[in-house]
């Protein structure tokens, strides 16, 4: 049989031109073409009605090493063709459900986890599922599990969780009770009941939260139950898909007998006791009024039971699931997906929420009130103009977008394209959190170039209090306390490098490495209370210094290094020219509006349909004219960016292109992908050491400078050769009596120190062992630092020859 791409093969849905004829006949054929090309399935699930014949089937394909398949299969009365089931589609073990007519319910996503459900579920219930995945939920019949309790377990990752919402919504307009499993924060993401359980979780922990989803089921809660004339006597939820027009406060969840909820007016996160919440008191900390609780429990008259309202209040908090700090959100440009997985986008500007939808106008929303799966809660507000008043809607014009793009040009830049990607970092990072790749910028150059008058004075009018400033002294730990849940950019001036400062920068840089992507990883740090914290940052950086401290392809690739032409180096001209371009941008930050940073936001908050749009686009062109996809991150990001703050427009591939052609990329395609060990090398080598003797006394010199004057046949005069052989020795290192090698002492403190300010403080061992080359030796030697075991590099390894081939 042939081979073929399997990712390009899709199912025709025929339900459109043809009628799906029942019952299906058994057994079922795979069409020929379907067979031809996948052969037999791993497996076939049949779908029946109450009277248990067969409505449909699904097959699923597993080959090796490509995407699963799955295809549904109908009878249109002469043959099986592969088709999609329409509308009203049967459930999942519909004949079971007739025959079990009050039978407990555990629904899950997908054929595979149904089947494997059963070995956790007790005795007497019924495992259904419904077919097409997380968007087909709508297109179910479950008016099947009318008269049935129901266990909702979605998969772990947000299609399956909006999945398991929205069914737990369209059961509850059924009148339907049903308990919605909210997945431990401990397993795996995507995990599903189908899949091995997660380390120290058993079979019997699995069944305890299926019959404790099952006690929440037994909660119909009086929020929503209909009343005499068979609507909601409060309309909580509503057909609005952002707000939920009546909810005087928000269930957020539970945890170790704490409820958690969040109070409108105060729009913050509350937290009670059971005790506390049947009490008047405890109640009316969640909403004040008594006139709502009335109406809540339908009493007019006579005196409330503020203990059953409580009971109700915990019941709520029930479940909303387990309460899950991770899904607080802070202020910052979000991409938030609705109940139906469709994108909008929240700003959350600290004392308002703002929502926008692709072509639909903006409008704010209270905290309490909007339907997410996120917690938003109020906190400082990033945008106070001097009367206290903000205008959200008030966008920045093109006009002004372009204005920005020509003051950055103002600037005697290496390459003409870096201030279009100043510009661009300026327009991503304004809405960083709302993008899925973050490229960072390092503006540098030397004393007086225009660092700080660019970095602080303009691009900090721009953003005023949007951005997180810091200075050199400023440490990782302050950084992440000080962003906490928020996604907003963040201003690094001064970021000079020197040995107090180089372990703190390094740990910043990590910072900016963890925060470019969107990634299941989290930075994980431990507390005074021995509690671990989980921390994801999505902030853009922009870092100034005279020098950089990038020295890993995969920092470079993550961020643009910017460099501003040495004013050494003008002529008279072009220092008459820079000094008047410098009064240029002065007279610019003069007449910056003070809410600028608003408009701008607006702008951006508004633009960001079209900027996703155009950052693929840009970097689609670029990784495949520049064969490499992480520059085509890097720099489509920062283009696409450049373009709208001028233009509102998609750009055509041509126009891209052609943008493209005009400047020389040369110095970004020149980022390869470094080998590890040879960057430590790099890093041994070209690390100072001070007070070395040499006869014109105590001087610093670099090791790597060293071990080049001890081979080279006419070594510096001003060295002594023993006390250079002392010095290397002395740091755990030895070049061989041949000269072909250098010895490297894997135990020796001072080598140690030297490798604590490079990106391999712990296990540089394990990281020069990599190289090829590299060899252990038998035997400790001794070293001035002490006795130690060695590993043995050639000198062709070291950086401190001519190469004549690349070995990185």
């Amino acid at each position: 049989m042939n081979k073929i791409d399997l990712t390009k093969v899709e199912a025709i849905d025929v339900t459109k031109t043809e009628t799906i004829v029942t019952p299906m006949p058994e057994p079922v054929v795979i069409p020929k073409g379907l067979h031809s090309q996948l052969g037999d399935p791993e497996a076939i699930w049949i779908y029946r009605m109450a009277d248990g014949s067969a409505f449909g089937a699904v097959a699923r394909w597993n080959p090796d090493g490509q995407r699963k398949q799955i295809r549904p299969i109908v009878w249109n009365g002469k043959e099986h063709v592969t088709s999609g089931f329409g509308d009203n589609r049967p459930l999942y073990n519909t004949d079971i459900l007739a025959a079990s007519p009050i039978a407990p319910v555990l629904i899950v996503e997908g054929e595979k986890a149904a089947i494997a459900a059963q070995g956790y579920v007790p005795d007497g219930w019924v495992v259904t599922t419904w077919q097409g995945g997380a968007n087909a939920v709508e297109k179910a019949d479950w008016a099947a599990l009318a008269d049935h309790k129901c266990v909702i377990w979605p998969d772990n990752d947000s299609p399956g969780m909006m999945a398991g919402d929205l069914i737990r919504k369209i059961l509850s307009s059924k009148s339907v009770p049903s308990g919605l499993i909210s997945v431990p924060p401990s397993f795996p993401d995507g995990w599903d009941l189908a899949d091995d359980l997660p380390p120290k979780v058993t079979k019997t922990m699995i069944t305890q939260l299926l019959k404790r989803g099952l006690r929440d089921a037994d909660i119909i809660q009086e929020l929503v139950k209909p009343g005499p004339e068979g609507e909601p006597k409060i309309d909580i939820e509503g057909s609005d898909p952002d707000v939920a027009g009546n909810r005087k406060w928000r269930p957020i969840g539970y945890d170790n007998q704490i409820y958690y909820y969040m109070n409108e007016k105060a729009q913050q996160i509350y937290k009670a006791t059971a005790v506390r919440l049947m009490s008047e008191t405890g109640i009316k900390e969640v909403v004040s009024s008594e006139d709502y609780w009335r109406e809540v429990m339908d009493v007019t008259k006579g005196k409330v039971n503020w203990v059953d309202i409580g009971a109700k209040v915990m019941d709520s908090c029930i479940d909303a699931g387990v309460y899950d700090p991770e899904r607080i959100r802070g202020r910052g440009v979000w991409i938030d997906k609705d109940s139906k997985g469709v994108d909008r986008v929240i700003l959350h500007s600290g004392d308002n929420l703002l929502v926008t939808r692709e072509n639909q106008q903006t409008r704010s929303v209270p905290f309490a009130r909007l339907k997410s799966r996120w917690y938003y809660l109020s906190s400082r507000p990033l945008l106070k103009s001097e009367d206290e008043s903000v205008d959200y809607m008030t966008q920045a014009t093109d006009e002004e977008g372009l204005e920005i793009r020509e003051a950055l040009k103002l600037l005697r830049w290496q390459s003409p394209v870096h201030a279009d990607l100043l510009a661009g970092w300026v327009a991503t990072a304004i809405v960083c959190g709302a993008l899925p790749w973050r490229t960072h910028a390092w503006v540098t150059g030397n004393q007086g170039s225009g660092k700080s008058l660019v970095v602080d004075k303009l691009i900090g009018a721009m953003f005023g209090k949007i951005a997180v400033y810091g200075l050199g002294a400023t440490t990782e730990a302050g950084l992440r306390q000080a962003i906490d849940s928020d996604a907003r950019p963040i201003i690094f001036d001064e970021v000079e490098d020197d040995k107090h400062n180089d372990a703190r920068r390094h740990a910043i840089i990590q910072l900016m490495r963890q925060s470019s992507s969107d990634t299941r990883g989290s930075i994980l740090k431990g507390g005074a209370n021995h509690e671990g914290k989980a921390f994801t940052i999505r902030s853009s950086f922009l870092l100034s210094s005279i020098g950089v401290g990038l020295t890993e392809a995969a920092d470079l690739t993550r961020t643009a290094v910017l460099t501003l032409k040495p004013t050494d180096s003008f002529s008279l001209t072009e220092m008459k020219e820079n000094e008047e371009n410098f009064k240029k941008i002065q007279n610019c930050i003069d007449n910056i509006r003070p809410d600028m940073p608003q408009r701008l936001l607006s702008r951006q908050m508004n633009n960001i349909w079209a900027l996703r749009k155009n950052i693929e686009t840009f970097k689609e062109i670029i990784a495949t004219s520049m064969a490499n996809r992480r520059v085509g991150d890097q720099l489509g990001t920062l283009l696409a960016g450049a373009y709208s703050l001028s233009s509102r427009n998609v750009i055509t591939r041509k126009a891209c292109e052609k943008y493209l052609e005009a400047y020389d990329w040369t110095e970004f395609t020149s980022v390869k992908t470094v080998r590890e060990d040879l960057a430590l090398l790099h890093h041994i080598c070209g690390y100072i050491l001070q007070r070395v003797e040499t006869r014109n006394g105590l001087q610093d010199r670099a090791i790597g400078e060293i071990i080049y004057n001890l081979l080279h046949p006419q070594p510096d005069p001003d060295m002594y050769p023993v006390k250079a052989i002392e010095t290397l020795s002395r740091y755990g290192l030895k070049i061989d009596d041949s000269k072909l090698g250098i010895w490297i002492g894997t135990n020796v403190e001072s080598l140690k120190k030297v490798m604590l300010s490079s990106n391999y403080a712990n296990g540089w061992q394990q990281v020069l062992k990599r190289n090829p080359a590299c060899k252990a030796g038998d035997n400790s030697l001794r070293f001035r630092g002490g006795v130690s075991r060695a590993i043995y590099l050639p000198i062709t390894e070291w950086p401190i020859i001519e190469r004549t081939s690349d070995n990185g």
